[in-house]
């Protein structure tokens, strides 16, 4: 800690000792032409610095000469330096003591006004005693060059100086248009991917107008065939950006005016075309157009100022300051280069694009927050909503499940009503007739009590739940009829394999299915006089098929009238949702093919309709496993 205190007293002490002249009253001569003056024949004038050649301007119009003396006591041991905070000439060459050691055009190039300069004196050229600095300055007067108060003195105390007004007058300035134009460029992206947002849009061309004028104008500073566009592109990294910023203005007081906006940029190009086009009064052009963009600038506050949504925001508010800001800081440079106000003051306009532009931000960066914020709270109460809706139709659905119940509810006992009355109802009827009518057979009776019940049970197995499996249909046919082929003698050889479940099996259908097994079998054990009955199924592509196959004495399928019973299975097969196929020959038996169709899969192959087909069917007395395969 000692030590660092000991380095910092050092640094100070030698600071302090440094020393460092600044040169304000010199002599100078605006008659004396090209070439190093005589001192005994020039006609040196004393002045005061700053020069303004605006409102002194030398005879010659475009050169003049400068004479500064001054005594040091001893020579210089350190570096010295010559430093000028403000140089606004075209070209200047620096003698000291006779010798020249700096001209302007050879190190920047034509035609350039540098803000700063730092000239480094060799040694040896400054001595104990009387010292004289000659400057060589050329200019011209309607552009407002001249020469500011210029000190001589220790290098490493002036540097620092100099380090410290480059990066605020240029170097400053260059990050500052780089980071608006990355800015821009990020402004546009967002502008094309989301929504369209004008402001976005906007403030993006401002920020690439801006980094696109500077690198242009600095590209001119070393190269000397750009020289004539120097001057429009100078005009353009100063006020161009101004245009999208003003309709920028107008776009975030919601102000949407063509003809306005069109008027704006075609006087930035009337600027540009005035400025560029050389007819000598380049310079009133651009002290003109220069001055009427920073009269906009403050006038782009009134609609904002209008708006009372706007005026009371404090990020609007921080854009009307940096509006007036930057007005005032064009007026303070033109006054600057008028002679009004003190020559040597620094130049502002520099300043003028990066704090209307951080300014600018802050009403995008409010809007886009508080879209934000709008999103948010839209997806919130979106959110709220759609959980209403889901909750109103959950209800919804729950009511029409409910109701869809009952509806089913009503449909099955209607059914089960019609069911009852057309099957059960008539036959118990016609036994009660029988029975009142005393002419009863034996047994007729108990066999027709033993149809009713078994027409019962049907009707009740027909809405027992069989989850779409209709192995369980068919079980329970032969549990209801195992005792019916017991009692007739009648075998029964059941090969019913694994099938896939359908889904619209209903209890519709399988009352359907079942009846049509009961008069299947009735035909076998009453009519056909048949010993076997077969029942064997088969899993064929988009279908399942139910055959039963008896070996009874059949029929003439071909000469036979269709009567009530065959009718009655076709209506049955309907019901079930399938086709029916009956095939029968005089003493070799009826086969009955039922084919249930399976929704999720293709349609089914044609049922066979000829005795040739008849090969493609298990037949009695095949193998278990090829008539089920």
């Amino acid at each position: 800690m000692r030590a660092l205190l000991v380095a910092l007293l050092l640094s100070v002490a030698a600071g302090a000792s440094a020393q460092v002249l600044t040169l304000e009253r010199i002599d100078w001569d605006g008659s004396w032409g090209p070439g190093f003056p005589d001192d005994r024949r020039a006609r040196w004038d004393p002045i005061t610095l700053p020069h303004n050649w605006y409102r002194s301007p030398p005879a010659s119009r475009s050169l003049a000469w400068y004479r500064a003396r001054f005594t040091l006591e001893h020579a210089p041991t350190q570096g010295q330096s010559l430093y000028f905070p403000k140089l606004a000439l075209w070209d200047l060459t620096i003698y000291v003591n006779g010798i020249q050691v700096w001209k302007l055009g050879e190190r920047v190039g034509s035609g350039v006004a540098a803000t700063s300069v730092l000239v480094s004196i060799p040694p040896g050229v400054l001595r104990g005693g009387e010292n004289s600095i000659h400057l060589e300055a050329r200019g011209y007067p309607h552009w407002h060059h001249g020469i500011s108060r210029f000190q001589v003195g220790d290098s490493l105390t002036l540097a620092e100086r100099a380090s410290r007004a480059s990066l605020l007058q240029s170097q400053l300035i260059y990050v500052n248009a780089l980071g608006f134009g990355i800015v821009g460029l990020i402004c546009l992206w967002l502008w094309w991917r989301s929504g369209r947002e004008p402001m976005l849009f906007w403030y993006g061309v401002s920020g690439v107008m801006l980094l696109g004028a500077t690198a242009l104008w600095y590209e001119t500073l070393w190269r000397a065939e750009h020289a004539d566009w120097r001057l429009v592109l100078t005009f353009l990294r100063f006020h161009g950006f101004m245009a999208p910023v003003l309709v920028l203005h107008l776009r975030l007081a919601d102000r949407r005016h063509p003809w306005l906006e069109g008027g704006l940029w075609l006087l930035l190009a009337i600027a540009l075309v005035s400025i560029g086009t050389p007819t000598g009064w380049q310079s009133t052009a651009w002290m003109v157009w220069g001055l009427t963009f920073a009269t906009l600038m403050a006038a782009a506050t009134i609609p904002l100022l209008l708006s009372p949504q706007l005026r009371s925001k404090p990020a609007v508010l921080l854009l009307v300051v940096a509006d007036l800001a930057a007005a005032l800081m064009t007026y303070h440079d033109w006054a600057s280069r008028l002679g009004w106000i003190d020559f040597d003051r620094p130049y502002y306009l520099m300043y003028v694009a990066p704090f209307v532009m951080l300014a600018a931000a802050a009403p995008i960066l409010r809007r886009l927050m508080v879209g934000v914020d709008t999103m948010r709270r839209s997806n919130v109460d979106l959110e709220r909503r759609v959980a209403e809706k889901m909750r109103e139709v959950e209800a919804s659905q729950d009511q029409l499940r409910h109701a869809q119940r009952e509806t089913a509810f009503a449909e099955e006992r209607r059914r089960i009503m019609a069911d009852m009355h057309d099957g059960l109802g008539t036959r118990l009827v016609a036994l009660l007739s029988i029975a009142q009518s005393g002419k009863a057979r034996d047994g007729e009776i108990s066999e027709g009590i033993a149809a009713a019940l078994d027409e019962l049970r049907l009707t009740v197995d027909s809405v027992q739940p069989v989850e779409g499996d209709v192995s369980v249909v068919l079980g329970n046919v032969r549990h209801r009829m195992r005792s019916v082929f017991e009692r007739s003698g009648v075998q029964l050889q059941w090969n019913v394999s694994e099938l896939p479940r359908m889904e619209n099996l209903t209890p519709e259908r399988i009352l359907a299915i079942q009846r049509i097994f009961l008069e299947a079998f009735s035909n076998a054990i009453r009519h056909s006089q048949a010993r076997t009955v077969s029942v064997f199924t088969m899993r064929v592509p988009g279908a399942i098929r139910i055959v039963i196959e008896d070996d009874g004495h059949g029929f003439d399928a071909g000469a036979a009238h269709p009567g009530t019973g065959l009718h009655n299975l076709q209506i049955r097969a309907a019901q079930a949702g399938g086709a029916l196929q009956i095939e029968s020959q005089s003493g070799k038996g009826t086969r009955v093919t039922l084919s249930l169709p399976l929704p999720s899969e293709p349609p089914q192959p044609p049922l066979p309709r000829t005795g040739e087909e008849r090969a493609d069917y298990p037949v009695q007395g095949i193998a278990v496993d090829a008539a089920t395969s």
